[in-house]
């Protein structure tokens, strides 16, 4: 039985953690606070079955989210692209805005706690924010190769990409509200068709129209 608890609990305890880290920071949260959150009984030594000290729920937090990042990057190796450029972006789009937003709670601690703890903080750069920045160049760089241009300079062109989708999502977490007070639809709609015209600036969108054409 204990075994069969073990995993479900450890989840519970970290994800109470997570919201008590990001909500009153790492100093204001207590053990017993974070056992309680959990469902366990409070100072009976319940956490220290699953994490042997409290910084050790922050780092498996960024471990955490690391590992389904490099879940994401298998697939995204992997994945085929979609047939035509601007149906790559759109999914390219909606998977960073999804992803970048469940690193959401992660990221308040980050905020919150990184001068206290830095290597949580580069670890944090290292395994989430710099892996999803090479998902979306090597992507880029097949979109290139599939349409013959060479010398892109993609990893600038993957920072140019996500960094809106970034800046909505520190802005969001921030404040408690998006930028312009736009819902996420409203907001990706408008991003994803800035997206392609840059795409097709680049020619990364073979069968754009010319100036002419849209005229």
């Amino acid at each position: 039985m204990i075994t069969e608890y073990a995993a479900p609990t450890r989840e519970r305890i970290l994800d109470a953690a997570v919201e008590l880290f990001g909500r009153g920071g790492y100093s204001g949260t207590s053990v017993g606070d974070i056992e309680r959150a959990a469902g366990l009984v409070p100072r009976r030594g319940g956490l220290y079955k699953h994490f042997p000290s409290k910084e050790a729920l922050l780092e498996a937090a960024v471990e955490r989210r690391g590992r389904a990042v490099d879940e994401l990057e298998s697939l995204a190796a992997t994945a085929p692209l979609a047939p035509d450029a601007r149906e790559e972006m759109r999914v390219l789009t909606r998977i960073a805005f999804r992803e970048i937003g469940r690193d959401q709670d992660v990221l308040r601690i980050v905020m919150r706690e990184g001068d206290n703890f830095p290597e949580l903080r580069d670890r944090f750069y290292e395994r989430i924010v710099r892996s999803g920045h090479a998902q979306t160049a090597e992507r880029l760089r097949r979109l290139a190769e599939r349409a013959g241009v060479e010398g892109l300079d993609v990893e600038a062109l993957a920072a140019v990409l996500l960094a809106p989708i970034i800046s909505y999502r520190v802005i969001e977490t921030l404040f408690g509200r998006a930028p312009g007070d736009l819902d996420e639809d409203r907001y990706l709609n408008t991003w994803t068709a800035s997206a392609v015209s840059l795409l097709e600036a680049h020619g990364l969108v073979p069968d754009a129209p010319t100036k002419e054409a849209r005229k």
